[in-house]
C-alpha cells in the first residue's frame, strides 16, 4: 500500500512514523507539504527507504491530485479549513481519502459533497484521529451492544502537574473551539450554545482524577446523532484550564481572536491568524489524556451504560509527540490503513462510525499497546 500524507506538523509526523512502524502492508510514504526543508529534515530524521517527500500546496488542486495518482489512499493532516480542497483533488485523481476532521460546520460541508465523492467511486473517511475518530468507533462499538441506544456522552480528559499551554495543538483550531457556538443534541434536537458553557464534573481513570469539562463545536454532533439509530442526546465536553478562560474572554474584547481581516499598513490579515503566527502549539511532557466514551440504552429489557476509557496516555518518547498529537496520528494511521485495505465498502463521504469492523480499529490500539478499557453497567430491570 501506497499512502499520501498531507501536512507534517505534530500530528502528520506521528501518522507517518506509525504507518513506517506498524504498517505491515505500507509500501511507500509520500509526505507532502508547502515547507521543504521542513520535509527535508523529517526524511533525514526518519532515514526510511520508503519514506519519500514532495513540496505541494494542498490549495492546489491540480498539482495535488498528480500527487495523488502516485499513491492508493491519502490522509489529509493539514488545517481543517483546507480540507475541501483535498476532496476535490481527491475526486479529480479518484483517490480514496482520510482527513482529521472538521470542527462540524466543515464536516457538514463536507457531507454536501457526498453525491460528488459517490460519482467519482471513491470514499473519503472523515474524522480519523482520537476524537473524532477513535470516539466514533467506541461509539460504533458500543451502540452493537445495545438494543437501544439513548444517549451518548463524549469526553476528553488531561491533566499536567506543571503549567499546561492552552494551544496544545492548531492555535487556530482552538481558538476556534473557545469563541465558536458549541453544538448540542438534546432531545432529539440540535442546540447551539455558547463555547465553553454546560460545565460539568467528570470523572476519569487516575491520575487525571475529577476535572470540569465544557461544551465546544465538534465534528461528532454533525454525524452521530444520524447514524445511531434512536439516539435521543449526544454531547461532547472537553477538559479546560479555568486560568485560560478571562484570557480568551479578554481576547476576544479586544478582537484578538475575529477572523476578519484589518488592514495593517499595506497588508490585510485576521487577528486571529496574526495570533496564531505569533504562537507555536506544543504540550508538556507531562500532561496526561483520556477519552471517554459513554453510552446510555437498553439490551435485553434492562436499563444499561457503556463506557469506553482509552488511555489514560502520555508523551510519546520515542517519537517526541505529545498526547494529543500521538492520539490523533496514530487515530489516523488505523484509519487510512483501513480505508486503503478495503475496510469501508460505502462510497461517498462516510465517517469512522460507519467503517465495516470498528472492533479492527480497537486490535490496531491494542497492537500499539493503547489501552481501551470496558465498563458495563446494568441500571435494573425495566418494569412490564
Amino acid at each position: 500500500m501506497k499512502v499520501m500524507v498531507i501536512g507534517v506538523g505534530n500530528v502528520g509526523r506521528v501518522i507517518i512514523k506509525d504507518l513506517l512502524s506498524y504498517g505491515d502492508k505500507i509500501d511507500n510514504v509520500l509526505a507532502v507539504d508547502y515547507r521543504y526543508d521542513v520535509l527535508d529534515k523529517l526524511a533525514k530524521e526518519i532515514n526510511d527507504s520508503r519514506l519519500d517527500i514532495a513540496r505541494g500546496d494542498i490549495r492546489d488542486i491540480d498539482t495535488m491530485s498528480e500527487l495523488m495518482k502516485r499513491v492508493d489512499v491519502v490522509v489529509n493532516s493539514s488545517w481543517y479549513e483546507y480540507n475541501l480542497y483535498a476532496i476535490k483533488a481527491a475526486i479529480k485523481a479518484k483517490r480514496d481519502l482520510a482527513d482529521l476532521g472538521g470542527l462540524y460546520w466543515m464536516t457538514r460541508k463536507e457531507l454536501e459533497m457526498d453525491e460528488e465523492v459517490r460519482g467519482a467511486g471513491i470514499t473519503v473517511l472523515i474524522g480519523v484521529g482520537d476524537d473524532p475518530g477513535t470516539s466514533n468507533v467506541l461509539i460504533a462499538y458500543g451502540a452493537s451492544k445495545l438494543d437501544e441506544v439513548d444517549e451518548i456522552h463524549i469526553r476528553w480528559g488531561s491533566h499536567s502537574e506543571t503549567e499546561a499551554t492552552p494551544f496544545g495543538f492548531s492555535v487556530l483550531t482552538v481558538l476556534d473551539e473557545a469563541t465558536m457556538p458549541a453544538v448540542l443534541y438534546l432531545n432529539g434536537k440540535l442546540v447551539e450554545a455558547p463555547p465553553l458553557s454546560y460545565p460539568e464534573i467528570t470523572y476519569f481513570p487516575d491520575p487525571i482524577s475529577y476535572k470540569k469539562t465544557y461544551a465546544i463545536i465538534h465534528s461528532e454532533l454533525a454525524t452521530i446523532p444520524y447514524t445511531i439509530k434512536g439516539v435521543k442526546t449526544v454531547t461532547y465536553k472537553d477538559t479546560w484550564d479555568d486560568d485560560f478562560l478571562p484570557i480568551i474572554n479578554f481576547m476576544k474584547k479586544i478582537g484578538l481572536t475575529s477572523r476578519e481581516p484589518v488592514k495593517i499598513n499595506d497588508f490585510e490579515i485576521s487577528p486571529q491568524k496574526f495570533l496564531a503566527s505569533l504562537t507555536k502549539p506544543g504540550e508538556p511532557k507531562d500532561i496526561i489524556g483520556c477519552l471517554k466514551v459513554e453510552l446510555k440504552g437498553y439490551k435485553d429489557g434492562v436499563e444499561t451504560i457503556i463506557r469506553y476509557y482509552l488511555g489514560p496516555v502520555g508523551y510519546h518518547e520515542e517519537w517526541g509527540a505529545g498526547v494529543t498529537a500521538y492520539t490523533t496520528g496514530v487515530g489516523a494511521s488505523i484509519g487510512v490503513q483501513i480505508l486503503g485495505s478495503g475496510g469501508v465498502s460505502s462510497k461517498g463521504v462516510v465517517p469512522p462510525e460507519l467503517i465495516d469492523e470498528p472492533s479492527l480499529w480497537l486490535k490496531n490500539l491494542a497492537k500499539r499497546g493503547i489501552p481501551v478499557k470496558e465498563e458495563v453497567v446494568k441500571i435494573g430491570e425495566v418494569m412490564m
